[in-house]
């Protein structure tokens, strides 16, 4: 197997890639991982890599001065870059110092194993395969979930869309660009962040009204809306009557999407 190593300054991330991509599948194992390119290349010099998957923007060395340093002191091993910005300044300079490619963040897994398929076959008709004898490290896993940022934003919704939550503030957390997030969340789940966000509160607000004796205006205060007549016209435009009506039906006036 091929020897990979990461380096990206935010441990969220290397465990995300680490734990959400089939390296065993097409051949890769992971041989360590560096939160800085000073430190990456410091491993570099020890493992002796096959590949570097490498973020841009990191403290003490950037991935493009690693990238830079790999080529003139390690020509043979490969780099792969990845940033949460689409920006064609980085993919040109990483073009001069023999980049095999670039991945978006979030990085999805059809993209990450077309790129890392096409390197794995640059190496063997290179002949430089490193045999790697060690078992499949157990912090490797396999993982179902197409994309775990979109999971990872519904668990954080759920957990807390008693507050205000942005996009902005969620992509903050998952540490990608707020565009590309927006982006991401439509085509993964059909549904626009904000749709997503009124549906999981209104959702809640039908649960409060079938099942206490909360006033209205209090239900809606308790599932995120503080203005109480925006409250009313998202539960009217979702379920197609007044929260009112819907709590004197008790409910059988509409068939709730409870677990979006």
């Amino acid at each position: 197997m091929y020897k990979v190593l990461i380096a990206d300054d935010e441990e969220f991330i290397r465990e995300r890639i680490i734990n959400n991509m089939p390296w065993g599948e097409i051949g890769f194992e992971v041989a360590g991982c560096a939160s800085d390119g000073e430190l990456a290349l410091k491993m570099a010099r020890e493992c002796h890599p096959d590949v570097i998957l490498t973020d841009i923007l990191m403290p003490n060395m950037t991935g493009l001065e690693l990238a830079q340093c790999l080529k003139s002191e390690f020509p043979h091993i490969k780099v792969a870059l990845m940033s949460a910005y689409d920006d064609f300044q980085y993919a040109k300079e990483a073009i001069r110092f023999g980049v095999k490619g670039y991945l978006l963040k979030p990085i999805l897994r059809d993209e990450f194993v077309e790129l890392f398929q096409g390197v794995a076959n640059d190496l063997k008709n290179e002949g430089g395969q490193h045999v790697v004898q060690t078992a499949r490290p157990a912090f490797v896993k396999a993982t179902s979930d197409r994309n775990s940022y979109i999971s990872l934003a519904k668990q954080y919704i759920a957990a807390n869309y008693t507050e205000r939550i942005r996009l902005e503030d969620v992509s903050e957390r998952l540490h990608v660009n707020p565009n590309y997030f927006s982006t991401l969340f439509k085509r993964e789940t059909g549904k626009n962040f904000i749709d997503y966000l009124n549906e999981v509160r209104i959702n809640e607000s039908m649960k409060l009204l079938r099942h206490t004796d909360y006033k209205v205006f209090e239900i809606s205060m308790s599932v995120g809306y503080g203005n109480f007549s925006y409250f009313n016209k998202i539960f009217k435009r979702i379920s197609g009557v007044t929260p009112q009506t819907y709590r004197e039906s008790g409910g059988s006036v509409f068939q709730s999407k409870e677990g979006v």
